[in-house]
């Protein structure tokens, strides 16, 4: 990440902040200016010339990483799909009527929400446009939408009023999918996103985490969702490695393992 500095190259600070874009995927006026010591008039400038080079798209109040540059939600939902399905389909077996849900914006807590759709009286919490989409007609329980301020990419809604949101109620337990599986905890790409999902985890009485094994060990993603402290299962897709073995089995944290070959049999 760009660290502050008094001054530099125009060019050097605009290709820092695309780097910048492209691991946050969304950089706001405010921050910029406070990070590079300029007036919001000359990050403006910045990233309307960057927009010009068909690298970013101007928001309001900031910008975002090109369309064509980041793939969106629609395209991560295809990426080990068969695992994912699998996940789903073994989370699934966890809801039981009466629940209350969190659900976050992840491709594979949107394939949960296909399971969701044939349970009863199920109330399902989400920030998530897809899973509204599908839970929309959900007639035998309740959906409840928070609302905030919307992030294309992921289609979910963030913020300070959709965090404020969440803090205010509590459910019986939150499906939690990071970007990525440290020994120090859970992570994500986008601050925003941390943001929303450590909210659902501490408003939860128990937590479970959904990740293939590519989220493990993926330092990629530098944004701290939370430690393991209120983490009471992981759904994953094989069975995790050192440290992490080892590491569920210290802090009491149930695994269970999918099994790709059934994950259709109840869709």
């Amino acid at each position: 990440m760009c660290k502050e500095r008094p001054s530099m190259y125009a060019s050097q600070r605009r290709n820092e902040i695309y780097k910048l874009a492209q691991e946050r995927q969304f950089i706001s006026v405010a921050e910029l200016s406070a990070i590079y010591k300029v007036s919001e008039v000359t990050i403006r400038s910045d990233l309307k010339l960057l927009e010009r080079q068909g690298k970013l798209q101007k928001n309001y109040g900031g910008a975002a990483i090109n369309k064509d540059v980041l793939q969106p939600l629609s395209h991560n939902v295809h990426l080990l799909s068969d695992a994912k399905a699998s996940i789903a389909h073994k989370a699934a077996d966890l809801i039981e009527e009466g629940d209350s849900l969190f659900l976050d914006a992840s491709s594979t807590t949107i394939l949960l929400a296909d399971y969701i759709a044939k349970m009863n009286n199920i109330t399902v919490i989400t920030n998530s446009i897809p899973i509204f989409d599908k839970l929309k007609e959900y007639h035998n329980g309740t959906l409840i939408s928070i609302s905030g301020t919307l992030n294309p990419y992921s289609q979910s809604f963030v913020g300070p009023f959709a965090e404020e949101m969440i803090s205010k109620i509590r459910v019986s337990k939150a499906f939690i999918a990071p970007k990525g599986i440290l020994p120090e905890g859970l992570r994500d790409n986008i601050v925003q996103e941390a943001a929303i999902r450590k909210k659902m985890i501490e408003s939860a009485e128990k937590v479970i985490v959904l990740a293939d094994h590519s989220k493990f060990n993926n330092e990629d993603f530098v944004f701290s969702i939370s430690n393991f402290d209120k983490v009471h299962r992981l759904v994953t897709d094989q069975t995790p490695k050192e440290p992490f073995f080892n590491l569920f089995l210290q802090k009491g944290i149930e695994v269970w393992i999918a099994d790709q070959k059934t994950a259709g049999d109840d869709r």
